[in-house]
């Protein structure tokens, strides 16, 4: 099936529902609260093992309750958590998630703590012990976000590279630092989902047609492919030069969305799994569709994340 190299965040979801989001400085009573574990890292780190592939993870919590959590969960998925430190001076990175249980779109504001001490050299060595354990031409994905260290993740786009990696690089949410112009030339898959795009683009991203613009601008960086997310109308795949650039539109699952948390990275981690299992990119983000949509019918992150019999039993749609 492949291996999955999971470089990104274990944060602890702190949720509370509310009839609708509200605006700024206004104060809306809540329905109900409740505590979940995810983080993009460990989100896309499950779906990518549920679908059957090797899962390493790579990152960092704290010494507190909240970090000590993790592990079991990571046993229960078959992830292995080798490559998962602790950190005894910062703690484990909360997230705190408002969720419209009219129309089950978030607002979410995250705080890494200790993800964002993820060192280079513990990236690096991680990436070589995964290259070491990859068995003769089995496939190997890097899989990283934007939740941990700068240093970690550029690190990591390139060290993996370097191994001959495939590298998909989910640039979500933002970075606040400029990014290296050289990196998106060592990114084999680029992800984001309209509000990211727009961001990296510098073009606003509200239509397939515009999507495909920032696609254009986002080419000319380097990456080979480049994934935006577009919620209810699937996803366009553009991919080529800046020269003759092809577009295609993968169209989205009908399903009742009730809380969109960690539907992106049900998408990648789908992506990932599926690129290790040597898809075509094609299959490989219909499989992907159908995760977000599976993870969009129900509450939390990883209590969303679908199963392989999920997303299978969506694909004939």
């Amino acid at each position: 099936m492949g291996i999955v190299a999971v470089l990104g965040s274990l944060i602890t979801d702190l949720v509370t529902r509310a009839p609708r989001l509200p605006q700024p400085g206004e104060t809306v009573l809540g329905d109900d609260f409740s505590t979940f574990l995810g983080g993009k890292g460990i989100n896309q780190a499950i779906v990518a093992a549920r679908q059957g592939a090797k899962v390493t993870m790579i990152g960092r919590v704290g010494t507190d309750t909240y970090g000590d959590n993790f592990f079991p969960v990571l046993k229960h998925e078959g992830i292995d958590s080798t490559h998962v430190t602790r950190d005894t001076t910062v703690g484990t990175g909360v997230s705190l998630l408002v969720v419209s249980t009219e129309s089950g779109q978030n607002m979410i504001v995250a705080n890494p703590r200790a993800n964002l001490s993820v060192t280079a050299e513990a990236v690096e060595a991680a990436l070589h012990a995964v290259h070491k354990q990859r068995q003769g031409d089995e496939k190997v994905i890097f899989l990283t976000q934007c939740e941990t260290s700068a240093i970690s993740y550029e690190t990591g786009v390139r060290v993996a590279h370097d191994l001959g990696m495939t590298t998909i690089w989910n640039v979500a949410p933002i970075p606040r630092e400029p990014l290296p112009d050289d990196i998106f030339k060592l990114v084999d898959v680029l992800v984001l989902n309209e509000t990211e795009a727009a961001s990296l683009a510098q073009c606003p991203v509200t239509s397939v047609e515009t999507a495909q613009s920032a696609a254009e601008r986002l080419i000319m960086h380097g990456s080979k492919h480049i994934i935006i997310t577009l919620g209810a109308q699937g996803c366009l795949w553009s991919t080529g030069t800046d020269a003759k650039i092809a577009h295609h539109i993968e169209n989205a699952f009908a399903v009742k969305a009730i809380d969109a948390t960690a539907a992106g990275d049900a998408f990648c981690g789908a992506l990932a799994a599926s690129l290790a299992a040597d898809l075509p990119m094609a299959t490989a983000l219909r499989r992907a569709n159908a995760a977000g949509a599976v993870a969009v019918t129900r509450m939390g992150a990883i209590a969303s994340l679908p199963t392989l019999a999920e997303i299978e039993a969506l694909l004939p749609q």
